[in-house]
């Protein structure tokens, strides 16, 4: 995060970059210093490329991927 944003989110939440081992964690998805959503981590991928947030209630299942620039954390 940059400028007056604070490094870690109001939950205690640090930034992640170890996707593979998030899996059944609740995270936070943020992007461009924006918040998204949080979830839990459903699956992701071995390379830490993407991660999916399992569906809750009216959502559904998300896809996010480092390479659009999210990120977690959690």
């Amino acid at each position: 995060m940059t400028g007056n944003q604070l490094e870690k989110t109001a939950r205690g939440r640090g930034l992640r970059t170890d996707w593979a081992r998030l899996t059944g964690h609740t995270v936070e998805v943020w992007r461009m210093g924006e918040y998204i959503v949080t979830g839990v981590v459903d699956q992701a991928s071995a390379d830490d490329s993407v991660l999916w947030i399992a569906a809750a209630g009216n959502d559904r299942r998300r896809l996010f991927d480092k390479r659009s620039g999210f990120q977690v954390r959690a």
